[in-house]
């Protein structure tokens, strides 16, 4: 249940998601509020939740999981922000004019329960327990994919982001799925996948309400896929005529009307190795949704804001003229990546030094990020170029030395053991491979044979 009238809610006690659905509700009865009173009331309320945003970020966070709540309420109170931003452009006076009905308004009944509205679709939010997860940034992207995709459902077909690998597909479907409080499985798929399996996953998704969120369909046999198809529209012709029950697998299942089945698609051809193009009768079961290039600069601003940093737009500027040039000067190799994951190691490791040096210079913090990431996948002959790209973007900015003389000590007494020698390039990719392991959950040391990879780690 969802109180709005209660004192206000204790950041440590409630979870994120509960926190975060509150503020939604009260957001959404604000600027109906609002938008009644016209202008003035809607300059109102930015400047309010601006006020909020101040008290937010001005948060001490002690640990980890009371800093992802605030991150998380940060983040929503920045995109509400921005709606109310788009209303005042679009000089909207109506909650009927179509700037307000193609967000995503949260709305409560006499007896608690919350309901999502989006243009003419209608949900039930079902509570389901979504942990302190982090958010996803809101950008024009992700807005234009929510509405296709409660457009389709609302309709009775399923979801089918389309794009190359790293511009949110899945993550999208996911932070929809929270919005909505559905539990979403994400079932990546390959050629060892069959009908009868899918079968099983499908009776499963229908019988608990789940989402479903098939990544990489396209890479299934084109021999499966017919048979698939139709267990699909099985199960969205049951969904949208709300039986109770339908026959899978051989079976009688139970449906639970809140259950949704996604797929995301990289494109089949020049990049992609293994995909095929879907046939035309499962193409009608999905609403397709282009997703091709993520607003870089925008999503940087937004979680740099939300890890407290102050001068959040021009260094998100700043990662983002980094990789343009790197991909432009910078020699082509298969390890190189200048997407959206590589933006996001950056930013989390930001993230981590803001926390860790709250009183630092953040243009000293921002390229100790940039280099920790980017500099050891470079090749020697890289590195000058790089570095003559990063003094050029923050001129004047020394970093400090790091202090690793324990680490080179522990370093030399393993090496003495080993029967090796600890040379000055040596000590410097241990070290570059201590900061990698820092801010990657999995990494590949690439090199010649006899480049002291195994070495390296060992020590």
């Amino acid at each position: 249940r969802v109180t709005l009238d209660a004192s206000p809610i204790d950041l440590e006690k409630s979870s994120s998601q509960v926190l975060n659905l509150s503020e939604c509700v009260s957001f959404t009865r604000d600027c109906e509020k609002a938008l009644s009173g016209g202008k003035g009331a809607l300059t109102a309320l930015h400047a309010e939740l601006l006020g909020r945003l101040g008290e937010y970020t001005s948060i001490e966070c002690d640990t980890a999981l009371l800093s992802l709540k605030v991150k998380a309420l940060v983040m929503d109170l920045i995109h509400n922000m921005d709606v109310v931003d788009q209303l005042l452009a679009a000089n909207t006076a109506s909650t009927n004019d179509w700037q307000w009905r193609k967000q995503l308004r949260y709305y409560t009944s006499g007896g608690g329960h919350v309901t999502m509205r989006m243009v003419t679709a209608e949900f039930d939010y079902t509570y389901e327990y979504q942990g302190n997860a982090a958010k996803l940034v809101h950008t024009p992207l992700t807005d234009k994919c929510y509405l296709t995709l409660t457009q389709a459902m609302f309709m009775g077909y399923g979801g089918n982001p389309y794009g190359p690998a790293g511009t949110g597909k899945t993550e999208s479907v996911k932070a929809l799925g929270g919005a909505f409080g559905r539990q979403v499985l994400v079932f990546n798929c390959d050629e060892g996948i069959d009908s009868k399996s899918m079968g099983r996953i499908f009776v499963g998704l229908v019988k608990c309400g789940a989402w479903g969120c098939f990544d990489e369909f396209n890479r299934l046999l084109p021999d499966q896929l017919s048979e698939i198809s139709q267990q699909i529209q099985i199960i969205q012709a049951a969904i949208k005529a709300k039986q109770p029950t339908v026959e899978l697998m051989g079976a009688t299942t139970q449906v639970d009307c809140n259950a949704g089945i996604f797929v995301t698609l990289n494109p089949a051809g020049k990049g992609y190795g293994g995909r095929s193009k879907l046939p035309d009768n499962l193409k009608a079961l999905f609403r397709t949704v282009a997703m091709m290039v993520p607003d870089y600069a925008m999503i940087g601003e937004v979680l740099l804001l939300s890890s407290g940093y102050l001068e959040a737009r021009p260094l998100a500027r700043k990662i983002v003229q980094t990789y343009k040039l790197c991909s432009e000067q910078l020699s082509q190799q298969d390890h190189y990546d200048y997407g959206m994951r590589a933006v996001m190691a950056v930013l989390r490791a930001a993230g981590n030094l803001k926390r860790a040096f709250v009183e630092e210079d953040e243009n000293v913090l921002m390229l100790r990020s940039i280099l920790d990431v980017n500099l050891p996948k470079f090749l020697s002959h890289d590195v000058p170029l790089f570095e003559g790209i990063t003094s050029d973007l923050f001129p004047g900015v020394e970093l400090p030395k790091a202090d690793y003389d324990l680490l080179k000590e522990c370093c030399g007494l393993y090496c003495a053991k080993a029967n090796l020698q600890l040379t000055d390039n040596f000590f410097v990719k241990i070290t570059q491979l201590y900061e990698m392991i820092i801010v990657r959950h999995g990494l590949m040391i690439v090199g010649y044979s006899y480049g002291a990879k195994t070495s390296m780690y060992r020590t």
